[in-house]
């Protein structure tokens, strides 16, 4: 599989790409689709809820909805990344 990206998009490593869930997709526009209804139910499931600011606010919880946003997408939903993705100055 091999996405191109247009400019100023962030890309995916290999080892981020092993991680996509989905075995049909092939290109950028069906995989940006899928996240897209990936996030939609997210939209569904935290609009649905009634949460504090201080509950959001948290590790846990932006782990917690980044999972949700993800979860049918990529097998590393809810994790940190392990890839740097800063763009511009390499951080040290």
């Amino acid at each position: 599989m091999h996405f191109e990206y247009p400019f100023g998009a962030t890309p995916l490593n290999p080892d981020e790409i092993e991680g996509l869930i989905p075995d049909h997709i092939s290109t950028q526009n069906e995989l940006n689709e899928f996240e897209q209804n990936n996030i939609l139910q997210a939209e569904s499931w935290i609009f649905s809820k009634n949460y504090s600011y201080l509950k959001v606010l948290t590790i846990d919880f932006i782990k917690k909805l980044h999972y949700k946003m993800f979860n049918e997408t990529w097998k590393w939903a809810g994790k940190f990344r392990q890839s740097e993705k800063n763009i511009g100055v390499e951080r040290r």
